[in-house]
């Protein structure tokens, strides 16, 4: 009964240490607040007020700057390229997209095999493309794939073979760009995969092998279960980089042949260079961009949350 009597709500030293406890955590509140004013003024003047101001700038004539409503949208959705380039990068992101997963899982399986010298030579290799741009990479692929003299045009000449011009097929043309984006990020990812399966804990594997699974089933039923919040991150950040894509296709193929490589953002550099075109519509293309790609990862969190409910 004492000790009940000392936590009661009526008892002077409860509500004394309860004064107490309160003082100590808003004291801290504040310390926290502090810590986080320089991150949160840097977005205001970075993030926010931008977002504002391109806002504003979406709805106005670009040299007037009078309110002209929806023109720049119309401007954007009336034009059948701009249409199609979200087709054209939304089929190089999926498969751009599934064939980094699938490469840099197995990849990272295979580097986890190798904990010696052999494997961390292995992951220096294939993380120095992340050190190279966009378009120092493009240069590097144009020089095998050009039909002039690239190395590609030269072996097939010296086999006898008619030469072959990536930027004039469709389906050449895009695997132009598909392969050297792959390539330039194709370490990070990795590394990233190779992290999540090293943090495993082995007991899941001891405990499996003991059961009499083998490779496969401990792949499948502990491996990649367990990697799921490795894979969304990946997933994420490919989809929205890859959404974006603008160096590598202005670079290798310029949007062609037939505008098939042309991206959303490469059509808003064009139009943004050409003073004929509405200069904030490139602004309100922009926003769109952002809006697909906000909703793209929305579906893909939404997912995840409900799978993790239904694991609860």
């Amino acid at each position: 009964m004492e000790n009940a009597d000392r936590f009661s709500l009526d008892n002077p030293l409860y509500r004394l240490d309860h004064k107490r406890d309160n003082r100590f955590r808003y004291r801290h509140q504040w310390s926290a607040y502090a810590m986080l004013l320089p991150a949160f003024i840097l977005v205001t003047i970075f993030v926010i007020i931008p977002l504002v101001m391109a806002l504003f700038r979406a709805f106005q004539d670009y040299n007037t700057k009078k309110f002209v409503g929806w023109t720049n949208f119309e401007y954007l959705f009336q034009s059948d390229v701009f249409l199609s380039s979200f087709g054209n990068v939304l089929i190089m992101t999926a498969i751009i997209t599934a064939a980094t997963l699938i490469f840099s899982f197995f990849f990272a399986l295979v580097l986890k095999y190798f904990d010696n010298k052999f494997g961390e030579i292995a992951k220096i290799i294939i993380y120095v493309p992340c050190f190279i741009a966009g378009i120092a990479t493009s240069i590097i692929f144009g020089l095998l794939t050009n039909y002039g003299g690239g190395l590609l045009t030269s072996i097939a000449i010296s086999l006898g073979l008619d030469p072959v011009s990536f930027t004039d097929s469709t389906t050449l043309a895009r695997m132009a760009i598909i392969i050297p984006t792959i390539w330039i990020g194709f370490g990070s990812n990795t590394l990233v995969l190779y992290a999540g399966l090293i943090n495993i804990p082995k007991e899941y594997y001891e405990a499996a092998s003991i059961d009499g699974a083998n490779w496969s089933q401990r792949l499948w039923d502990i491996t990649i279960p367990s990697m799921r919040n490795y894979f969304v991150l990946q997933l994420v950040s490919l989809i929205t980089g890859n959404m974006q894509m603008m160096e590598i296709p202005l670079m290798v193929t310029g949007g062609g042949p037939l505008n098939t490589t042309m991206t959303p953002v490469l059509f808003l550099y064009n139009s943004y260079r050409d003073t004929s075109r509405p200069q904030n519509a490139t602004i309100a293309g922009a926003l769109i961009i952002m809006l697909i790609i906000g909703s793209i990862n929305w579906i893909v969190f939404k997912t995840i949350s409900s799978r993790r409910s239904e694991d609860a």
